[in-house]
């Protein structure tokens, strides 16, 4: 009898998952079309985010040990401050004013005068996690 029970809620509980998963995007301001090429831009830029990354931090790599060998001071490297890392490293939230597809986007399209993303106070913020939290994107994250 437990066991019937066990498997009646895991079913109530998937049900209970698919109607919400298709209550949510029927109510997202996205469309299926504009989620899918979302999700296809966010895996393009973590790939090449990632390899570009590896480029420099090699090409740093061998510039700080060639100076400790050599005994000189290394060139300047142009490296993203902390600051701006953590701009394009937190939750991004999808905004109808200002459409952009991640935080790496909004952060290079910032206005050039204030040098930070612009502020979203007083605008409505609707989350776009349905397929952030997904395995292929949150691996992708880890550089």
């Amino acid at each position: 009898i437990f066991t019937v029970a066990g498997w009646v809620l895991i079913a109530a509980v998937i049900i209970f998952l698919l109607i919400f998963m298709s209550v949510f995007r029927c109510l997202s301001p996205v469309s299926f079309l504009q989620l899918k090429f979302w999700k296809i831009y966010l895996e393009e830029e973590q790939k090449i985010l990632k390899g570009q990354a590896t480029e420099h931090a090699t090409e740093l790599s061998k510039e700080n040990v060639k100076c400790f060998f050599e005994r000189s001071h290394p060139r300047q490297l142009n490296t993203p401050s902390i600051k701006e890392w953590q701009q394009i490293s937190s939750l991004y939230t999808f905004n109808p004013n200002d459409p952009y597809y991640s935080l790496l986007h909004q952060f290079v399209n910032r206005k050039e005068d204030s040098g930070s993303i612009k502020s979203s106070e007083g605008v409505a913020m609707i989350p776009a996690l349905g397929f952030v939290d997904s395995s292929g994107i949150a691996n992708a994250f880890q550089l």
